[in-house]
């Protein structure tokens, strides 16, 4: 029936991955089975990675103690996991007690500020459309129209900081459960890392025991120099624009670098979205913060993009960055903000993944031919 082995293997397993997206199909159609489902995925897959993202963080320190030693005493395994463990929660409690007070305020002084920054952007805007470049435009724009859309926009931002605000129980209780459950996790994550792979290892021949490993080895450095990398960049970022936005006077300066912190972990478009709350800020102050602020973003963004990135990171992911771009727009259409920030290093694990079998694939198929020449020419010899 097949002409070759190839052939009958690639209709077997298109039939099971048929049958496989079927059955799924069905199943998604059952909102009674995938309600529960998502509900736990969704309360489970937050906890689980801010706690792999904060172990990759930590992993390098980790092994920075256990290297300790005097004379022939070295720091014990477990001894450097409570070590790095106390340091990562004695850092974590001083950084919210001195910067969770300084943001809080800053929202509570923005969003009180808001009725001035409204009149300030309709004053902004009306001398704007008194210029003479704009009059030649042959826009019929009267003051009517900018305070409506104004207006339309101030209350558009009340009703999201309304429902923001009516959220808050629910979001002080999900934070709460995070906190306490987090720091367990990642406890633990610290504790047995040593023990995943070979419990991986039990799931695969005797054979290819060494092959899992070498490719365990070689996803966690791809991870770790990742993750680690990106959290540096993150606090270099946050804290340089912070102190940037002072500089130049803007208000709300540890708010809007937090911001455009943690923006930076999204790869290319971050930097943008980041930067665009303290854009609008500047807009409702002086616009010519606007240069400053760009001035102050190019810096940045050239230290960190041709010293930080390369030291850091360097060539660990080597996915082109049209592939990246292209990842983003996909992921940010599908899941969002935390799609973006995820399919990066999941792609990059993917790909690690794909190349290794690709990899052993080919070195088992030239095996295997020089194994047939040999046989081939004893043969021969034996003629």
């Amino acid at each position: 029936m097949f002409p070759n082995e190839r052939l009958k293997q690639l209709f077997f397993w298109t039939i099971e991955l048929l049958a496989i997206a079927t059955l799924l199909f069905i199943v998604f159609r059952f909102d009674f089975l995938m309600k529960p489902i998502a509900v736990f995925v969704g309360t489970v897959f937050i906890p689980l990675l801010v706690s792999g993202f904060l172990y990759y963080c930590l992993k390098p320190l980790q092994k920075l103690i256990e290297k300790i030693r005097f004379g022939k005493w070295q720091m014990p395994r477990s001894a450097a996991v409570i070590l790095t463990f106390t340091l990562f929660m004695v850092v974590i409690i001083s950084a919210l007690m001195i910067f969770v007070p300084l943001i809080l305020n800053e929202i509570s002084n923005l969003i009180t500020s808001l009725p001035n920054v409204v009149n300030h952007v309709q004053d902004y805007v009306k001398d704007v459309i008194e210029e003479p470049w704009f009059k030649k435009l042959n826009l019929s724009v009267s003051d009517d129209d900018v305070k409506n859309a104004v207006s339309q926009y101030a209350s558009s931002f009340v009703r999201v900081t309304a429902g923001t605000l009516t959220g808050f129980v629910g979001a002080a209780t999900s934070f709460t459960i995070g906190a306490l459950t987090i720091p367990i996790i990642l406890f633990y994550m610290l504790a047995d890392s040593n023990r995943f792979l070979p419990a991986i290892q039990k799931f695969f021949p005797k054979n290819r025991a060494e092959d899992v490993q070498v490719l365990g080895q070689e996803l966690d450095h791809t991870i770790e120099r990742y993750i680690s990398g990106q959290a540096i960049q993150m606090l270099f970022v946050g804290f340089a624009m912070s102190i940037g936005f002072g500089l130049i006077g803007l208000p709300y300066i540890w708010l809007l670098g937090f911001i455009a912190g943690v923006a930076n972990i999204v790869p290319y478009v971050g930097p943008f979205i980041g930067v665009f709350p303290a854009a609008l800020v500047a807009v409702s102050v002086d616009w010519k913060m606007l240069i400053g602020i760009a001035i102050l973003m190019a810096i940045v963004q050239q230290i960190n993009g041709s010293i930080i990135y390369p030291a850091l990171i360097g060539k660990s992911l080597r996915i082109h960055p049209l592939t990246v771009m292209l990842l983003l727009l996909a992921a940010g259409n599908l899941w969002g903000m935390i799609g973006m920030i995820v399919v990066v290093p999941f792609y990059a694990i993917i790909r690690t993944i794909t190349l290794y079998i690709v990899k052993l694939r080919r070195a088992q198929q030239h095996e295997a031919t020089v194994t047939e020449l040999t046989k081939s020419l004893e043969d021969d010899s034996l003629l």
